[in-house]
């Protein structure tokens, strides 16, 4: 009884071209992100404040970043950021 064998040589050669199709596709995984088209729903005055945002444009994903900042004590993003019960070693907060 021998296992199969399986050279090293055929298995970086399909991972590496997984991996450079994945990068050549564009880079966020979402299907709406990034979208330069307004959707027929969403008034144009929204969609003025929105098209540039992080959260929805992946061009914007280069140039700003996200940041959490609680101003409530009974905050509604419930991301558990102020909650340490959930800190862990890689992540410091105030």
């Amino acid at each position: 009884m021998s296992a199969p064998v399986i050279s090293v040589e055929s298995l970086t050669g399909r991972f590496s071209d997984q991996l450079l199709a994945s990068a050549d596709s564009g880079g966020c995984a979402s299907s709406s992100c990034g979208s330069s088209t307004r959707p027929s729903d969403v008034d144009p005055a929204v969609w003025d404040k929105i098209k540039d945002h992080p959260c929805f444009s992946e061009e914007a994903h280069h140039y700003f970043a996200r940041m959490h900042v609680a101003v409530a004590p009974a905050c509604n993003v419930q991301c558990n950021y102020c909650n340490r019960k959930y800190d862990c070693a890689n992540e410091s907060r105030p």
